[in-house]
């Protein structure tokens, strides 16, 4: 089972809704899947389950302190998707040891091919149990001040605190293409920005600014290649490939 992780300092960043079309893309595509939802704010668990209520006995909290799995594991409405849901009990696991759920995994034997986790806003170790367990962490990041300094931010926690920089990768979202070649535009600086700052840390791979995300996060919305969807459907199977999901799919 390959684990990646969405996870980003700042709010807003988008990879609450880059996680689920990710584990869309690879259920539709044939893959068994596993979301875990690390944040209290419980996005994804409200997007995958029709009830709330479901995850008041099962969810990540309870695995995290019973080190008990399979057992808090629940069905999802989007076929060939499985849930571990939020829940506000983790608020009371931030002091838990930072390697509890990669121990816990690697005693699993869990019946998936991919675990897409989601992570808060912040930097804890619930975090950092989900950094810890991931084989990839994406960061997705626009182009503003707050962005780029809660990249670097992130650069050197991960240094000093684990194992996983070279894990690491920055994902350009909410991206347009440049209007002008012009050096001092503030949207090429940006870029150049980052670009000399990360280097090879930068995904080959930008996920354009588009209201279809949230459409299809809202309402259920299917991406495809039809023209008007083709660019952000030619996006999500390009940074799937890139996080090892192989098989492709025209409708997800």
């Amino acid at each position: 089972m390959k684990s990646i992780c969405f996870s980003s300092i700042k709010g807003g960043t988008g990879k609450s809704s880059l996680c689920i079309l990710m584990a869309n893309y690879a259920a539709s595509a044939g893959y068994r899947v596993l979301v875990a939802d690390l944040d209290i704010q419980n996005s994804a668990t409200s997007y995958y389950l029709d009830s709330p209520d479901e995850a008041d006995r099962k969810n990540i909290a309870s695995v995290l302190h019973t080190e008990h799995l399979t057992e808090n594991i629940l069905p999802s409405i989007y076929p060939g998707i499985d849930l571990l849901a939020s829940s506000l009990d983790l608020v009371k696991l931030r002091a838990i040891g930072d390697r509890t759920l990669r121990r816990i995994l690697a005693f699993s034997d869990l019946p998936y091919d991919f675990l897409f986790i989601d992570t808060a806003p912040t930097y804890d170790n619930l975090v950092l149990n989900a950094l810890n367990a991931a084989d990839l962490i994406i960061t997705p990041v626009a182009f503003s001040q707050f962005d780029f300094k809660g990249t670097l931010f992130y650069e050197a926690q991960l240094g000093r605190e684990t194992d996983k920089l070279s894990a690491w990768r920055i994902l350009f979202n909410f991206h347009r293409p440049a209007r002008t070649d012009n050096p001092d535009a503030l949207r090429n600086q940006y870029e150049s920005l980052f670009r000399d700052s990360f280097g090879d840390l930068i995904a080959p791979i930008a996920i354009p600014d588009t209201t279809r995300i949230r459409r299809s996060i809202d309402t259920g919305e299917r991406i495809t290649p039809s023209q008007a969807k083709a660019p952000l459907h030619a996006a999500i199977a390009s940074l799937a490939a890139y996080c090892g999901v192989e098989r492709t799919t025209e409708r997800f």
